[in-house]
């Protein structure tokens, strides 16, 4: 069953801000004109490609890694699934509630504590408030804050907050569940508890996207990954031929 599906995804920026009317008025004209080569194809003065003709399916219960080097548009393309950014051009299709984990303290209200917080991103993740007092218990057993309910989240380590972030989300039922890189500021044991929750949600038909250097634990979670490199879609395949490929080409830069 079709989760999720990125057709010829373009995502542009701007290096300077100098003519940036025109381009938005340009793009709209060709837009409303159907001119999709205006779109895809041919960049205003002054911006740079963050993706550039993106691909893939994935499916239900299917667990995709996403790899490459800073600036590849790892994260571009995690937050333009999660509706947090737009594409200049292509389409993303989604069937299914998602959930994301993508920086660090992302959607709390740091002057909240942690218990409102908990209501709060529950809230934001879809959940009913219903649904959020059922599933209190498990997400601060989960996040191990018991102690720290009270303390506005602003008080909280990098670590608490990822701990925190990570539970409610894991627990909001999602149906598509975007990881990026942040799961990297826990601490090792917390870590490997994500990782094991991961897998209890794939079993339960979750599909995950997920971001990481670490390419050892993606492959404890993924049996696919995209390479992406400078925004071009360089190889998608199983995880241990993409992580070989992507593993040599680091190689042949060093060299």
């Amino acid at each position: 069953m079709l989760m999720l599906r990125v057709e010829n995804l373009y995502k542009a920026y701007r290096y300077q801000t100098r003519g940036f009317l025109f381009a938005t008025v340009h793009r709209a004209i060709a837009r409303g004109f159907g001119d999709v080569t205006s779109l895809s194809e041919h960049l205003e003065d002054g911006e740079f490609y963050a993706l550039h003709d993106v691909n893939f399916d994935v499916a239900r219960g299917e667990s995709l890694g996403i790899i490459g080097s800073n600036g590849s548009g790892k994260s571009t393309l995690l937050k333009i699934l999660s509706r947090i950014s737009f594409p200049t051009s292509g389409q993303v299709l989604i069937y299914g509630r998602t959930g994301s984990l993508l920086e660090i303290g992302g959607g709390f209200n740091q002057d909240l504590t942690g218990r409102e917080n908990i209501f709060l991103l529950g809230a934001m993740q879809g959940m009913k408030i219903r649904e959020i007092r059922e599933r209190f218990d498990d997400i601060v057993e989960f996040a191990g804050l018991e102690k720290f309910l009270e303390t506005q989240v602003k008080h909280y380590s990098s670590g608490m907050q990822v701990r925190l972030s990570f539970a409610i989300t894991a627990h909001g039922r999602p149906e598509i569940l975007f990881l990026d890189e942040v799961l990297a500021v826990g601490d090792l044991d917390f870590q490997q508890r994500c990782v094991e929750k991961v897998k209890q949600l794939q079993q339960q038909g979750v599909t995950t996207l997920f971001v990481s250097h670490d390419i050892n634990k993606m492959s404890e979670v993924c049996g696919r990954a995209i390479w992406l490199e400078k925004g071009v879609q360089k190889m998608d395949g199983k995880v241990d031929e993409v992580q070989r490929a992507y593993e040599s080409a680091l190689r042949d830069t060093k060299q």
